[in-house]
């Protein structure tokens, strides 16, 4: 997808090593740290701690790794969601053990206009290999959202403020799972609402994460 060169899947080893994934990373919501603070956690996280228990992510969201999810995702090129998928399930075999997986819930819309849920994909080795739960009915997106991309950090908590709704949740570790992170912003209003309907913490996996 990125050269011309052979590849077994759709990334040929060459690319793949050009992937970055920061060494050094805040320990609650893996942005990037600066590797001679010798801090565990990022400012904000230090100010503002996030509903989320720690975050874990495969990728930097850049260069080859950014131009590979575009495609993915608004390309509708399946064939990288299932290479990312076992890069993802690889990353999961390392994480503790989880009661339930909830991906990030889109819109009735945003799936119309997509015609598929990404982090579904994502996830499709994890629900072929390993016995967990993926939990895609106990949360519900009911408010169709504006792009958060295009906002600043306070009119994306404005904006994803009240977007899901749960049922009552009896998992006590949940694992919730997006494409990318960038502020955190969904992820941690996410998070809000599986432990207001009853999981006891969560922690969160992403694809890539931004070091914006």
């Amino acid at each position: 997808m990125l050269c011309i060169e052979p590849a077994n899947f759709c990334v040929c080893q060459e690319c793949e090593a050009e992937f970055s994934n920061q060494a050094n990373r805040c320990q609650s919501c893996a942005h990037p740290v600066n590797s001679n603070s010798n801090l565990d956690f990022c400012g904000q996280c230090l100010s503002h701690s996030p509903a989320f228990n720690r975050a874990y992510t495969v990728y930097d969201y850049q260069d080859l790794v950014a131009q590979l999810i575009k495609l993915f995702k608004y390309n509708k090129q399946l064939c990288i969601g299932s290479y990312f998928a076992h890069k993802l399930a690889d990353k999961y075999q390392s994480l503790p053990d989880y009661d339930a997986i909830i991906p990030m819930p889109l819109s009735p819309q945003r799936i119309r206009e997509r015609g598929f849920n990404q982090v579904l994909e994502l996830l499709s080795v994890i629900k072929r290999k390993q016995q967990v739960m993926i939990d895609v009915h106990s949360v519900q997106r009911i408010k169709a959202t504006k792009p958060l991309s295009k906002l600043d950090p306070q009119q994306r908590k404005l904006e994803i403020k009240g977007a899901f709704q749960a049922i009552p949740i009896n998992y006590q570790r949940i694992l919730l799972v997006d494409d990318i992170m960038t502020t955190g912003t969904s992820l941690n209003e996410l998070a809000r609402t599986v432990i207001k309907a009853g999981a006891n913490s969560c922690d969160v996996l992403t694809l890539a994460r931004t070091s914006n």
